[in-house]
């Protein structure tokens, strides 16, 4: 006899199912650490100029596999934006979607990209909102409002995403 409980080891195994069942987690990087540098030095596409700053809101990684995904809001010199980007394997990160200030766009071109970015999200994760705050409701609120009025200007610049 081992001296283990049957009781012991079962709840062993439910921790250990449990834990491998458990979603990627969504970590922000500290600020100065290599995978934040990188994502911010695509952010500025080449700028480092001291007046290309940017303060960020929101600042979420879900690594996955070889790969991962980031979303970003913050401010920058032309104004507030969101952004998802986009790293496979070793290569470098690239940003894939974004809304910003400075533009405007129907609801039923919004509904079409918040629509893109959620299922996308959710190839990474069960809980897109872990990685992007509000998604799943604004996605569904651009819907209702494309259905409803699908010419008013309701969402900012749009960039990436469906094409």
């Amino acid at each position: 006899m081992t001296g283990y409980s049957s009781s012991g080891v079962a709840t062993l195994l439910a921790l250990a199912t449990a834990a491998l069942a458990a979603p990627p987690a969504v970590h922000t990087p500290a600020p100065g650490s290599p995978e934040r540098t990188a994502i911010v030095k695509t952010l500025h596409a080449g700028d480092d100029s001291a007046q290309s700053r940017f303060t960020f809101r929101a600042f979420r990684v879900l690594s996955a596999g070889p790969g991962a995904i980031a979303y970003v809001r913050g401010a920058g010199p032309v104004g507030t934006f969101q952004a998802i980007l986009k790293r496979d394997g070793q290569a470098g990160w690239r940003k894939i979607w974004g809304e910003g200030d400075g533009g405007s766009n129907s609801c039923e071109v919004g509904a079409r990209h918040y629509a893109w970015a959620l299922q996308l999200l959710r190839t990474y994760t069960a809980t897109p909102d872990a990685i992007f705050p509000g998604i799943v409701a604004r996605t569904r609120d651009l819907r209702r409002m494309a259905k409803a009025e699908p010419d008013v200007q309701c969402v900012g610049d749009l960039d990436g995403g469906p094409s």
